[in-house]
């Protein structure tokens, strides 16, 4: 099963569970972290597999596959897990090392980080407003940050985040292999390399994922037909919008139509 693209509209936003879990392998634009407030948790990131004890904490960085795949063993306490989902150009004007650098390794121990940060982790689940949730989150990541060993980010690490960006800005033109090869001066068989290492999904794969996902933005928020928003969204033919658009959300785009409608 390949990684999925994980389209992200907002600039910041909490997710938080008080179980254990699984959520498949997927990778987004956004810079990502984790903290187990109890418990136990497993999240891979790349091919590697961190286990979050109490305390622990993680940091993913943009367009890196992840997922949470659920600790099955027994475990003293329930687990809560608290991740904080954020634009890094949000935090990029003040925290430039998010854009420059990357981990070494993304798992942080609980005896490393301060009392107050892991404070700020369970204030942040009932901040009151977006301000104070972009406070905490500086406050966090200001913390975290200095305990990762970062390193300058090389060519071959910042290519496929700025092949992403270009994608997300033209997905609705005629793209292929040949057009980004020629955007950024590489070989065509380099960036499919570079894709299947790094992102783990094929660019066709990709590129229909960020399609279909901007498809189903429009038909939860617009009247537009499936013909209008299919070559809105970059397809060039309705049959070939229907089949990326099923593979990508395991129904057609009129199941998903009527389903949406349905819960209005």
């Amino acid at each position: 099963m390949y990684p999925y693209f994980e389209k992200n509209s907002k600039n910041i936003f909490i997710s938080h569970k008080k179980i254990t879990y699984n959520f498949p392998s997927h990778f987004h634009n956004h810079l990502e972290i984790a903290f187990c407030v109890s418990g136990m948790q497993n999240v891979k990131v790349g091919e590697k597999i961190y286990t979050l004890k109490k305390g622990d904490a993680i940091v993913i960085f943009p367009n890196t596959v992840h997922e949470y795949i659920e600790y099955d063993s027994l475990c003293d306490e329930p687990t809560e897990i608290v991740a904080i989902i954020c634009n890094t150009k949000l935090l990029a004007e003040n925290l430039p090392d998010i854009i420059t650098k990357y981990p070494r390794n993304p798992f942080i121990e609980a005896n490393l980080i301060s009392e107050g940060t892991a404070l700020a982790f369970r204030k942040i689940i009932t901040r009151i407003n977006d301000i104070e949730l972009i406070g905490w989150t500086y406050i966090i990541l200001s913390d975290l940050l200095s305990i990762l060993e970062l390193t300058p980010t090389d060519e071959n690490l910042e290519l496929p985040s700025k092949i992403v960006a270009y994608i997300d800005a033209n997905f609705k033109e005629d793209l292929t292999i040949n057009h980004i090869s020629k955007a950024f001066g590489y070989h065509p068989s380099y960036i499919t390399h570079l894709f299947c290492d790094r992102l783990k999904i094929p660019f066709r794969t990709y590129l229909g994922s960020v399609r279909s996902e901007y498809a189903a933005s429009q038909i939860r928020a617009t009247e537009k037909s499936l013909t209008e928003i299919a070559f809105e969204s970059g397809y060039n033919s309705l049959n070939t919008f229907c089949r990326c658009f099923k593979k990508h959300f395991s129904q057609t785009p009129s199941q998903y139509k009527k389903a949406c409608r349905s819960k209005m």
